[in-house]
């Protein structure tokens, strides 16, 4: 994957900008507005994120009433997860610039605002004591809806292939937020809670959360007809999560891949 940016980033830098756009007559130019609809771009994918640092003391201050999940661990070796993960749904709308000294609007520059769904992603710590063949494991889950914007610019190479890259951020609230404790036997390095055979699973409140996020966002798209394109983005960037009442928490990394489709106006 970094092989595959910096190929990218070689090739952006080394191709032109331009794409043909159509001159506005001085009559047209004098009423224009700055900003022209010229796109809708939809995505789905799988983002993640990852995080500085994870602890149960962390994962806690996200439960309502900490002290209901609350177990005798003394003998128990803890393991953190610091990357979460989910399925996202993107999809947003692109205005290209008017040039007042060209009287046109530029095809090789697009102001996006969207928006992104994105489907339960899981905060966990395990407990565990292999003598007592027994593993207690606390959850986070929270979906997100997101609130995007990116600056693009955007090339081409030959008729088919386009590419883009800019700057991208958004600010994201969590819903359908819940804690899951989740008792059972002993769980092997690399198995999931989800393996455990006749578990115990409690669910109990947490809070909402806020996040969020500045990234790059990239990609490439083959043009299958006159109005449509086909093709890849990726994200790659930081962030932070927020909440209530304590002090920010570092995403160190986030990133998506995503397949993405987009209808040209």
């Amino acid at each position: 994957m970094k092989a595959f940016k910096l190929i990218l980033v070689f090739l952006i830098l080394s191709s032109p900008l331009g794409i043909a756009a159509q001159s506005l007559s001085p009559k047209e130019l004098a009423t224009a507005k700055p900003w022209k609809l010229v796109q809708f771009n939809f995505g789905l994918g799988a983002d993640n994120d990852h995080y500085n640092s994870m602890s149960f003391q962390h994962l806690m201050t996200m439960a309502k009433d900490p002290s209901e999940m609350q177990r005798d661990l003394v003998g128990f070796d803890e393991e953190v997860t610091t990357i979460t993960a989910g399925a996202a749904l993107y999809g947003n709308v692109g205005f290209a610039p008017l040039d007042p000294s060209t009287g046109q609007y530029r095809d090789d520059r697009e102001l996006q605002f969207g928006i992104g769904f994105h489907s339960p992603k899981e905060a966990m710590v395990s407990y565990k004591n292999q003598g007592l063949d027994t593993s207690i494991v606390y959850c986070n889950l929270q979906s997100e809806i997101t609130l995007e914007t990116a600056y693009i610019l955007k090339g081409r190479w030959g008729k088919k292939l386009q590419w883009y890259a800019g700057l991208g951020m958004n600010g994201g609230a969590t819903f359908n937020n819940k804690m899951v404790l989740i008792s059972g036997q002993y769980l092997e390095p690399g198995e999931h809670p989800s393996e455990l055979d006749h578990a115990i699973q409690e669910s109990y409140a947490a809070k909402s959360v806020l996040y969020s996020r500045v990234y790059v966002p990239y990609g490439l798209h083959y043009q299958v007809s006159s109005n449509w394109q086909l093709g890849f983005d990726f994200r790659t960037g930081v962030g932070a999560q927020f909440i209530q009442g304590e002090k920010a928490d570092f995403i160190k990394k986030t990133g998506a891949l995503v397949i993405g489709a987009r209808y040209k106006i």
